[in-house]
């Protein structure tokens, strides 16, 4: 045997921390992938370019550490070449928006420790819910492809995977106090135990409180969090892992200007933005060459400070919108009191390995998740209308306490969205040559996904009783006691999934072939207690009023349907099953060098919520084919990767408003075809210098016109044939240094971000950016602590304006809407261990 082929067969056996995975059924397997020694597999600095048949890259705490304290994992990834996010703040919980060779984040498969962590309702990623960066041993990212025990509905665009620490063997504690620009505080803490007992069992208990002021507007930032892990080793590599996660979120949004609002602004800080008819593909607006003080006002652009409404008599709630007994437009609509975000999420997640026999080995991996969120919302309601008066015969009802039923009331709206999920991952690996392993995998997810929208009251500063409303609070009651509300329905989100994995190592191990298949079977069950309008977007009336709210149509009414009307309550069933087979291949040309393919499937079902929009939606799930072909230099001072992919786009899933319908629905609009490069180098020529350069390159165009609606059964269509896919950068480029002077370390990070479209139809375009971060830390082992540290963080160091995350649209028409980045910022952190 060469020396490859000793190195390889060696380290498969000996480095089980080497592998970079999420469930620990893949984690296990792993360990037979990643067959180059310790001297690569740790990377270079915090970079890892794992040896697999896939193209992924893996960021270590070496690196998470260096970046701004609480921020998100999400931000860390930027150095990802083909990963762009964009985020609301510059600390990590406000949220933002993430895109992976042009696939947008509910298309992008997230799980913490192998737990899902898309919404079971619409996929969406929620960016400021995830765990402090202090706990994350590492994050990878494969792009175009998940794990093949993945339990995810949503993994067309690839995967983003993160794992917990273990517990430290030795005792010992952190203190970590951070302050900043716009009031930034925040204090992390965590103990471990270390090994305890006769069984070598050791645990860990953190906690973290982060605010901060927007920095533009009023409102601001509360973020709370508590994690544990209890680990029991059981010999061997066998073990049990119980761990706990809770995070308390009370965010004020921020307010995004549309074109609409632009327009406006422009006619006072001296731009134009021309009507929208006058803004076409061949002269788009382009958005982004603004000077300071047109900058200034795009900033200024914010929620209301204040709700001004005359109070009157009646106590808590007695409020009215104005002295006439007829409704009017609401004066609270952009008061930032109702503007906000609260959000209580948690899970409890075991992990589990066994050795059953010799080369058998089973994992089982359980999990529960809660959730309980909502987008905040305001409403009008008259005190004398027929959804106040319900099925009595009552006049109404006297809301504010004012002795009349003669006006109109603001009410706190929320839509509430309370998950209770279940999961189960397990794997049974059985080594049956010393070059050859197979897995047999289960997957089980259920999410009950309960959505509402009890209304609540508002106190006399316009601020609501409680963020979750009704539902938590001092319920809104028609005059026959029934409970106002904009949405009931109950979903079930089920998936039961079967996959098989082979890995085998041929030709003096020089060969290594990864082949899988998954086969996941969905099921979606829709309960709808509410009536859903046929026009518009399909949004629900809750009512008791005699005969509903309006002409009532039958779920099974034949189309085409009038707008105006309402659907009766339904309830409806979709299954959606696919076989996804993938395949890998790595060959080692040197100990360093090696080439790798790679082929998968990849399948997203389409979201629970967009079911809603009518009885029966026709729709057919999103499917990829993306192939990888790449070759990685590896080394103790280099870790290189260069990659060329392909993926094509069947079944593109998008929302628009049909117009013989008279309903938004969902709609398969055919094929889109992408394909790129990305590329990263990490060096480290000497000890105290490290250098690391990314690029990427994507094109991503519709093959087809998008179908927008149809007049007397004639589809009317927008000519999106060969147009950029919108908020994906065609070029990205990056990098960061590293320099270490004795006890003083720095490091400057930056990222160039191309043009990006905002509209399916290519008619407006946001200019490019550039942003560049500063990090420095003073270590104080002089003092005798050697773990502890100051560190300083500088985020957007030139302070660029620019625009981060859009909201795209089909057209102009669609007003799509644009969030202001985050302004330079300074944070300071005194880090205290032992």
């Amino acid at each position: 045997m060469n020396k490859t082929a000793l190195l390889c067969a060696t380290t498969a056996l000996v480095l089980p921390a080497s592998a970079f995975a999420q469930s620990t059924g893949t984690l296990e397997i792993e360990d037979a992938i990643v067959v180059t020694g310790a001297r690569t597999t740790q990377g270079v600095e915090g970079i890892v370019v794992p040896d697999t048949g896939k193209a992924q890259q893996v960021i270590t705490e070496q690196l998470i550490e260096r970046q701004a304290p609480g921020q998100t994992i999400l931000n860390v990834i930027n150095l990802v070449p083909g990963v762009n996010f964009t985020q609301n703040d510059a600390f990590g919980s406000s949220g933002g928006n993430i895109r992976i060779r042009g696939f947008d984040g509910n298309r992008i498969s997230l799980t913490f420790d192998g737990l899902p962590l898309n919404d079971t309702g619409n996929y969406a990623i929620y960016s400021n819910q995830q765990l402090d960066p202090e706990l994350i041993e590492q994050v990878n990212v494969n792009m175009g492809q998940t794990d093949v025990d993945s339990p995810t509905a949503s993994a067309a665009g690839g995967t983003v995977n993160y794992r917990t620490r273990l517990p430290s063997r030795e005792m010992g504690a952190r203190l970590a106090l951070s302050g900043g620009s716009f009031n930034f505080a925040r204090g992390f803490a965590m103990f471990d135990t270390g090994e305890i007992g006769p069984w070598g069992t050791r645990a860990f208990v953190a906690g973290s409180i982060a605010q901060n002021d927007k920095f533009r507007g009023p409102g601001e930032i509360d973020k709370r969090q508590f994690n544990a892990r209890i680990y029991q080793p059981l010999g061997g590599n066998d073990f049990i892992s119980v761990s706990a996660h809770y995070n308390r979120n009370r965010n004020n949004f921020y307010r995004n200007p549309g074109i609409g609002d632009l327009r406006t602004l422009g006619a006072g800080a001296g731009f134009t933005v021309p009507a929208n008819p006058a803004i076409t593909p061949a002269n788009p607006l382009v958005l982004g060459d603004f000077t300071d003080p047109q900058w200034r006002a795009i900033y200024d652009f914010e929620n209301d400070r204040f709700c001004q409404r005359p109070a009157l008599p009646g106590g808590p709630g007695a409020q009215r919108e104005t002295t006439t007994p007829t409704g009017t437009t609401p004066i609270c609509t952009s008061f930032f009191g109702v503007r906000i975000n609260p959000s209580d999420t948690g899970n409890i997640r075991a992990q589990s390995r066994f050795t059953l026999a010799d080369g058998l080995i089973l994992t089982i991996d359980p999990s529960f998740q809660y959730t309980l969120a909502n987008g905040g919302g305001i409403s009008t309601l008259a005190e004398n209308s027929a959804i106040a008066r319900g099925a009595s015969n009552a006049p109404g009802v006297d809301f504010n306490g004012d002795g009349d039923f003669l006006d109109t009331i603001q009410f706190y709206t929320p839509n509430n969205t309370n998950t209770r999920r279940w999961g189960l991952t397990s794997s049974l690996i059985w080594n049956f040559a010393p070059q050859h392993r197979v897995r047999i995998a289960y997957t089980f997810d259920r999410g009950r996904h309960r959505q509402t929208g009890e209304w609540g009251y508002m106190g006399p500063g316009g601020f609501p009783e409680n963020p979750f409303g009704g539902r938590n609070g001092r319920p809104v009651l028609a005059a026959d006691g029934f409970q106002l509300q904009q949405r009931d329905r109950l979903s079930i989100a089920l998936l039961n999934q079967i996959s098989g994995q082979y890995i085998g190592r041929f030709f003096e191990d020089r060969l290594r072939v990864e082949a899988g298949v998954r086969a996941p079977f969905f099921k979606r069950e829709l309960n709808n207690f509410c009536f859903t309008q046929t026009g518009g977007s399909g949004f629900a009336t809750c009512t008791s009023q005699p005969g509903g709210p309006g002409q009532i149509v039958a779920p099974n009414a034949p189309g085409p349907i009038p707008s105006g009307r309402f659907f009766a309550p339904f309830e409806a069933e979709y299954e959606f099953n696919a076989v996804l087979p993938n395949l890998g291949l790595t060959y080692y040309l040197t100990e360093n060098i090696n080439m790798f393919a790679s082929y998968a499937r990849g399948f997203s079902a389409p979201r629970t919520d967009n079911l809603y929009r009518a009885p029966r939606v026709n729709i057919e799930p999103e499917t990829t084919d993306a192939f990888d072909a790449g070759v990685r230099y590896n080394s103790r001072w280099v870790q290189a990767q260069a990659v060329g992919w392909y993926i094509g786009y069947r079944n593109r899933i998008i929302t628009s408003f049909d117009q013989e319908l008279g309903i938004s629905v969902d709609r398969n609009v055919g094929k889109v075809k992408s394909y790129g490069f990305d590329g990263s180098i990490a060096v480290q020529p000497t000890r105290a210098v490290t250098l690391y350069a990314l690029a990427s390159y994507i094109s991503a165009r519709f093959q087809e016109d998008v179908v927008v609606g149809a007049i007397a059964g004639v589809p009317t269509t927008s000519p999106t044939r060969g147009k950029f896919v919108p908020e994906t950068p065609e070029w990205q480029f990056g990098g960061r240094a590293q320099v270490e002077l004795g006890p003083v370390e720095l490091g400057l990070q930056g990222k160039w971000v191309d043009d990006r479209f905002a509209t399916d139809l290519n008619d407006v375009v946001v200019k490019s950016y550039a942003l560049f971060d500063l990090d420095a830390r003073v270590g104080l082992a002089g003092l005798g602590l050697d773990r502890s540290y100051f560190q300083f963080n500088v985020h957007n160091l030139f302070d660029k304006k620019y625009f981060g995350n859009i909201s795209t649209r089909i057209d102009v028409g669609g007003n799509p809407n644009f969030t202001p980045g985050a302004p330079r910022t300074f944070i300071g952190t005194f880090n205290l261990a032992f």
